[in-house]
């Protein structure tokens, strides 16, 4: 598989792409920007969409049933609406005020899964929570220094979380009716002369795609945690993986420039830039949040 560059831009940090189905179009954030971007691939056109933030780090998007985005920033996890207007929703980790958001996802269901960190990733002060709109905010595990990429198996059984500082891929078994999960387990270790796992995306085949931050690759996992591929990058830190396009086969891939001096940068000038590649193997469509 070949990467290529779709969209060159130094992005700080480029994260939480996701695949809009019904607009043909890719949605992605900065997060330090903080922007949130939408990528034509028929034109090839980016552009800053027109989201209201008031915080200077944006965490994680999610479309949602009915229009318009889920926004998970330091201020807060807000519903936008096509109006322009917005609601605030919930206010995670008020009582750690050294944390910051960070990526999230909605599950087969429509709830939304996030997780926080440390500032400066030093602490093992993040959590991962669920938010519906019957029941709020939940608390789900703590203990991360960065909470970071998740996934569920095309079964929905599965919910696959990246703990990154210590470069492990967790998973939980997962109940989609009441939204729970339990057996946390390692479902893989990431060498680190290979960097430290970073986002993820599950294919159709419950392939897990998981980018290795300063590692210039991503990895493919099956679903007994053998890795079974590893595809070089043109960067030093890919940052999250996604599957798009009119057959959910191109694989869209964000990226960071973020701390990395002029050497570095000269080693990977496409550094925060968007990749997309072509997989045999397909993956679902974004689930909307139905909260």
């Amino acid at each position: 598989m070949k990467a290529d560059c779709v969209v060159d831009i130094r992005a700080g940090c480029g994260e939480t792409p996701i695949w809009d189905e019904r607009e043909q179009l890719l949605w992605w954030i900065d997060c330090p920007g903080p922007t949130v971007h939408r990528f034509f691939p028929d034109s090839g056109r980016n552009e800053q969409a027109p989201v209201e933030l008031d915080s200077p780090h944006v965490g994680s998007i999610a479309l949602v049933e009915g229009g318009g985005l889920l926004v998970l920033s330091g201020s807060g996890l807000w519903r936008h609406r096509p109006d322009g207007s917005r609601t605030l929703l919930a206010r995670p980790d008020a009582d750690r005020p050294g944390n910051i958001p960070n990526d999230g996802k909605c599950d087969p269901q429509g709830r939304f899964w996030f997780g926080t960190m440390h500032a400066e990733s030093s602490k093992e002060t993040g959590r991962l929570y669920r938010y519906d709109g019957a029941r709020g905010l939940v608390e789900m595990d703590e203990g991360f220094a960065c909470a970071n990429g998740m996934g569920w198996s095309p079964d929905g059984c599965t919910l696959y979380f990246v703990d990154m500082m210590p470069g492990r891929i967790l998973a939980y078994d997962f109940d989609g009716r009441d939204g729970t999960i339990s057996n946390r387990r390692l479902f893989a270790q990431v060498n680190p002369g290979e960097g430290i796992p970073d986002g993820l995306a599950v294919d159709g085949a419950g392939g897990v795609w998981v980018a290795h931050w300063d590692g210039w690759c991503l990895s493919r996992y099956a679903p007994d945690g053998k890795r079974v591929a590893k595809i070089s990058l043109p960067v030093e830190r890919p940052t999250c993986p996604t599957f798009g396009g009119a057959d959910m086969r191109d694989v869209y891939v964000t990226s960071a420039a973020m701390q990395l001096d002029a050497g570095r940068l000269a080693k990977g000038p496409l550094a925060g830039s968007l990749f997309r590649l072509r997989s045999d193997v397909a993956g679902p469509a974004a689930v909307r949040f139905r909260g």
